[in-house]
C-alpha cells in the first residue's frame, strides 16, 4: 500500500513539474514576443511560442508540449491579435495555422526525444558490458 500511495504522489509531483515548465515556458516567449512587439506588431504574433513548444516537447514530453501549445496560443491570441477585443480579419486563422504547425513540431520533438533516451540506455548498457564502440 505504501509503494502504491508513493508512486501516486511520484505521478503528482511529476505532473506539477510539467506544469510549472510549461507555465514558465509560456511566460518566457510571451515576455520575449512583448518585448519584440514594437518592431514586429501584428507580424507573427506565434513565431516565439513554436519555440517553446519545441523546448517544452524535448523538455518534458508531449503533455507539457501540448499545455504550452494550447497556453500559447490561447495567450498570444488575446495579447497581441486581440488586446482590444476586435480581432483583425484572419485572427482566428492564424491561430488555427499555429496550431497545425505546432502539432508536428510536437510530434518530432517527441520522437527524438524518444530516440535520444534510446540511444542513451544502449550506450549506458554498452558501457557496463565494457563494449567499446567501433572507431569512426
Amino acid at each position: 500500500m505504501t509503494s502504491r500511495s508513493s508512486a501516486s504522489a511520484n505521478r503528482l509531483v511529476q505532473l506539477l513539474i510539467t506544469v510549472i515548465v510549461a507555465a514558465v515556458l509560456v511566460a518566457a516567449a510571451t515576455g520575449l514576443r512583448a518585448a519584440l512587439a514594437p518592431h514586429l506588431g501584428l507580424l507573427s504574433p506565434f513565431m516565439i511560442y513554436i519555440a517553446a513548444v519545441l523546448a517544452a516537447g524535448l523538455i518534458r514530453g508531449p503533455l507539457c508540449g501540448a499545455i504550452v501549445m494550447l497556453g500559447g496560443g490561447l495567450i498570444g491570441y488575446s495579447l497581441f491579435l486581440s488586446p482590444t477585443g476586435q480581432a483583425p480579419p484572419g485572427s482566428v486563422l492564424s491561430l488555427m495555422l499555429f496550431w497545425a504547425v505546432a502539432a508536428p513540431v510536437l510530434v518530432t520533438a517527441n520522437e527524438l526525444r524518444v530516440q535520444l533516451r534510446t540511444a542513451m540506455n544502449r550506450l549506458t548498457e554498452a558501457l557496463r558490458r565494457g563494449d567499446r564502440p567501433p572507431p569512426p
